[in-house]
């Protein structure tokens, strides 16, 4: 089975507030929740080409590190795979010109983060960095690049140690017009290209997209649940700001601690409206003893 996609209309890129599965917020609550873990599962074995027995969901996971400007590395979706890789999946709408220099952040990070001290640097997980991007990164090859350490001499691997995936889709939409691979599948409905008769017929192709599809709407329609993430968001951004500044003047914990009790009363304003607890946890980081605490 395959699907003949209409492309020859201008690529759509995302706007801001969007409402769809390319906002970041919904992405990560959808495949960074562990009642979803199927979905995550299925979307990485796609893009990897492998096949997946286990994967555990640590969602948003601060490293714990400063960068260079003082900012506090996070990560989107951070996944271990089989015990022995861990993965970092984000999407990308906007095109800040620093994806490179990010990615190298995030993985070296997260790299070093995995060895036990005083362990040999041979035990730390291998380490997959995952874009998928609104933009074109790279001007010519394919819509999925994989990046690696090798020599120039004569294209030998170094170390598979960390490596990057770069999914462009813009270039994803120009290059594939016949849908069949689970990759080709995803893609497609994460591009948010697809007109309606092509979308009913990619979810009979797929019946986890059918159903991540499902769960993406049911979010988007709840305005209460969507009010309260984009309020959260907005608190986040003044909280980040303040916590730059804070790290600036060794002020800290104060700050923090000011953070978390905004996400509380978040937490609390939706366990009232009847907001499933596990959509809590994904919207405000807090963990489900703490919300059910409140």
């Amino acid at each position: 089975m395959s699907i003949i996609v209409d492309n020859s209309h201008p690529y759509r890129h995302f706007k801001a507030k969007e409402m769809s599965i390319r906002r970041d917020d919904i992405f990560k609550i959808i495949f960074g929740s562990d009642n979803n873990i199927v979905f995550l599962k299925s979307l990485l074995e796609a893009i990897l080409n492998t096949k997946i027995t286990g994967i555990e969901v640590k969602n948003e996971v601060s490293l714990d590190r400063e960068s260079p400007d003082n900012k506090l590395i996070k990560v989107d979706i951070l996944a271990e795979i089989d015990k022995k890789e861990l993965v970092d999946i984000e999407i990308q709408n906007k095109n800040m010109y620093n994806i490179i220099k990010r990615g190298e952040s995030h993985a070296s990070k997260i790299f070093f983060n995995s060895l036990k001290k005083g362990k040999s640097y041979n035990i730390a997980k291998k380490t997959i960095i995952i874009w998928i991007t609104d933009f074109d990164q790279f001007e010519d090859g394919p819509y999925h690049e994989v990046s690696k350490l090798i020599r120039n001499s004569n294209g030998e691997i170094l170390s598979e140690d960390m490596i990057y995936h770069f999914i462009q889709l813009p270039k994803f939409y120009k290059q594939v017009n016949k849908i069949v691979t689970p990759e080709e599948q995803w893609l497609a409905y994460l591009s948010c290209q697809l007109n309606k008769n092509e979308m009913e017929e990619l979810f009979k192709m797929n019946e986890k997209i059918r159903d991540v599809d499902a769960i993406a709407k049911k979010i988007l329609e709840d305005e209460e649940l969507m009010n309260a993430i984009d309020r959260l968001e907005m608190e986040m951004v003044d909280e980040k700001l303040k916590l730059e500044f804070a790290y600036e003047n060794g002020e800290k914990s104060g700050i923090e601690k000011g953070q978390k009790e905004n996400s509380k009363k978040i937490a609390k304003n939706l366990l009232n409206k009847g907001i499933d607890i596990n959509t809590i946890i994904e919207v405000t980081k807090l963990s489900k003893e703490e919300i059910e605490n409140l």
